[in-house]
């Protein structure tokens, strides 16, 4: 399938495709704020996966607003603590994935180098990443783009 750069620029003026470039913004902001908190925290434990675990934990909350707010736009209160809830749950399982992934790596690469050992659980880390990254777009579009099609009196309000 051939597609043309008209239709690509046509795509990339519809609203499905800015709220995928807004979901990967605000992605391309919590993804360094969570390793700056994964370091500091991994100095002052010395545990590194304790520290992954903390911080995404941690992250999670101010995470889930802002994709809430600014990919679907979506200000309802309703069933607020459930939605927490089912994107913490896709938020750890981005984690345990790449935690397990990791795991699986560095024994299968026990014999290689630290540089070869490092880019192969690096690898790892961003494919669990990707792979629940987009299936937790996919959850949360479906999910939350639903509860956008419900007129709400208090639309105007932020969710915090």
């Amino acid at each position: 399938m051939l597609v043309s750069s008209s239709s690509l620029i046509a795509y990339a003026r519809t609203e499905e495709a800015r709220k995928k470039l807004r979901y990967a913004g605000v992605s391309v902001v919590f993804f360094p704020l969570g390793q700056v908190l994964i370091q500091v925290l991994g100095l002052w434990l010395d545990d590194y996966t304790t520290a992954s675990l903390l911080a995404y934990a941690i992250a999670t909350v101010p995470g889930f607003f802002a994709y809430k707010r600014f990919v679907w736009r979506v200000m309802s209160r309703e069933n607020l603590r459930r939605q927490v809830l089912a994107f913490w749950a896709a938020v750890m399982l981005t984690v345990s994935l790449t935690t397990l992934l990791s795991y699986l790596v560095q024994n299968a690469m026990a014999d290689q180098t630290v540089l070869v050992r490092g880019a192969a659980v690096f690898c790892a880390q961003l494919l669990g990443l990707v792979i629940v990254w987009v299936g937790r777009f996919l959850m949360l579009d479906r999910w939350l783009s639903a509860k956008s099609q419900i007129p709400d009196e208090h639309s105007d309000r932020l969710p915090m």
